[in-house]
């Protein structure tokens, strides 16, 4: 099981990251390579020396060190063929659509250009980003230092070689050298999360807690959170993953940077998002449940609901209907004596009635009652019934059961559900049983 209560007070500043991120998304999620956007060393996830390396060719991945992802050609002969390559493969259902990097080369400026007999490439699938080459066409007069920023691609991979370009038996006349940092490639993932099996645990009117469980699974990135939206806006995130799949920014705006290129699961089952209605603003609210995949695409799991609900028939959920409730008041009767106290006999049918209305002397119609009794044998306060409602009128009525014996009984009225009792009225009764008051013995422990 996934999940537990936690403030959406707390995360209240969260609520503009996401609200940030819904329109910055646009379906896409970032994988950082080599130094993460904290600065702190990881591993080249998703990058390989693919083909291997040949001749005298290397690749050298310094990555978890703090040093850069390199291929180079060195020796003091570099036969033809040699080359060295890094690539970096789109995971399934997604495309590359941007690629930046802290680079640098050593050894492409040559002392002249007919001695240009090594290469350095950068490029993808459908076209070359980057080509320092023996062509008279090459743009390359000095090593590249400057960091590369390549938007607007749709590519299955991106790599980076050196290689040496000499034919047959021959040999390149230097070395050559591609140092690749703080690397990031940009994902696009257009397919929205698939939910299933969700069930509402707890409607919270008597715990606070409004409970649901579902499972969900996506392709791409994985299933990355569960986001709460109140009253429309986006105001708190719960994570559905695990180490990987996490932020690897939290202090900026966007949510969707990760470490690795599939850094969520495929599917998650028997997740559970909570919202506690102490953690809300007073007041009723629109609260709905959605999921995210790791680029942002989002699928509805539950509402929008109201929660906390107005405790009234057809209420119009206003700041005005919310004091109506609020201010109205219950009264009860034992309707023998129309008083709050009677005195009774075992076995005796007791009837109590009552009505709920507003200041202005208007009904309440639909709003639940709680029932609490107190028992003279224990003291404990207990909840016996739950769906006592006013009718039209705002009267109520409850005959309560032949066998009572002598209690409290406390009707009980919450101008929100769930919320703290905002009007109350008790009726104290006695019963009598061979002429004695009659309290229910407790039965002895053996």
């Amino acid at each position: 099981m996934i999940g537990s209560p936690w403030r959406l007070a707390a995360l209240a500043a969260a609520s503009l990251t996401l609200a940030a991120a819904a329109t910055a998304s646009a379906d896409t999620y970032t994988v950082y390579s080599c130094k993460g956007p904290t600065g702190v060393p990881n591993a080249a996830a998703g990058w390989a020396a693919t083909p291997p390396a040949s001749g005298q060719g290397q690749v050298v991945n310094g990555c978890p060190s703090s040093g850069p992802l390199s291929a180079l050609l060195s020796g003091v002969q570099i036969f033809g063929g040699s080359s060295a390559t890094w690539s970096f493969g789109a995971p399934t259902d997604t495309r590359i659509v941007s690629f930046a990097a802290a680079r640098k080369t050593t050894g492409v400026s040559p002392p002249s250009r007919q001695s240009n007999d090594v290469s350095y490439l950068l490029d993808t699938d459908s076209v070359n980003l980057e080509l320092c080459d023996v062509s008279n066409t090459s743009s390359c007069v000095a090593d590249l230092t400057d960091p590369v920023d390549k938007q607007g691609l749709d590519a299955a991979y991106v790599r980076f070689s050196v290689l040496c370009t000499t034919g047959g038996s021959q040999t390149c006349s230097r070395p050559l050298r591609a140092d690749f940092d703080n690397i990031r490639v940009g994902l696009k993932d257009t397919l929205p999360p698939a939910v299933s099996g969700v069930n509402v645990i707890d409607n919270g009117e008597r715990s606070g807690i409004l409970t649901v469980g579902y499972s969900a699974s996506d392709r791409g990135g994985g299933v990355y959170r569960a986001v709460i939206s109140v009253d429309g806006k986006p105001a708190a995130a719960q994570p559905l993953g695990g180490a990987d799949c996490t932020d690897a920014n939290p202090a900026d705006a966007d949510p969707y940077q990760f470490l690795v290129p599939v850094p969520c699961p495929g599917a998650v089952n028997g997740a559970v998002t909570r919202v506690n209605y102490r953690d809300l603003t007073p007041g009723p609210h629109g609260i709905e449940i959605a999921v995210e995949d790791a680029a942002g695409n989002s699928t509805s799991v539950f509402g929008p609901v109201q929660f906390p609900r107005l405790n009234a028939e057809n209420a119009p959920s206003t700041p005005a209907q919310l004091q109506r409730l609020v201010n109205a008041r219950l009264r009860m009767w034992f309707v023998k004596t129309r008083t709050r106290r009677y005195t009774s006999r075992y076995g005796q049918r007791v009837v109590t009635r009552g009505r709920l209305l507003d200041r202005a002397g208007k009904p309440i119609r639909g709003a639940r009652i709680d029932v609490f009794h107190r028992l003279r044998s224990t003291g404990h306060r207990r909840l016996l019934k739950t769906g006592l409602k006013t009718r039209a009128d705002g009267r109520l009525t409850l005959i309560l059961p032949l066998n009572v014996d002598t209690r409290t009984i406390e009707y009980a009225y919450r101008a929100l559900r769930p919320g703290p009792i905002t009007s109350r009225q008790l009726l104290r009764l006695t019963v009598k049983r061979h002429g004695r008051t009659f309290i229910r013995k407790l039965k002895s422990r053996t």
